[in-house]
């Protein structure tokens, strides 16, 4: 699951919580960490469930989609970011120790 904080209508009214996004699927999301936006608007979460671990995109619809693939081990992927200008996703690799630099389309 992933929720998401709505703000109230005013700097007085409490925001409430709610539920963005809830997998039906545990081979597409089952323990979603590390996350963040990227230049485009979606959200992009290292899931590291059992068996292989993936990079899953959530557009604002809430639809789930798989962006990438550890395909070295299986090792859980950790902290994605952009670069300021957004033309690069970096994401590592907890065992060993590896950061990889992806270039794309990511606006």
């Amino acid at each position: 699951q992933v929720w998401r904080y709505v703000p109230g209508s005013t700097p007085q009214e409490g925001g409430t919580i709610e539920l963005f996004v809830e997998s039906h699927d545990r081979s597409l999301l089952e323990h979603p960490d590390n996350l963040t936006i990227s230049p485009s608007g979606d959200l992009i979460l290292c899931e590291d469930g059992g068996g292989d671990q993936f990079l899953v995109g959530v557009n604002p619809k809430g639809e789930l989609y798989q962006l990438a693939r550890n395909a070295l081990n299986s090792s859980e992927l950790a902290g994605v970011c952009f670069s300021p200008n957004g033309r690069i996703m970096f994401v590592n690799i907890q065992e060993p120790g590896i950061t990889f630099a992806i270039q794309g389309p990511w606006v």
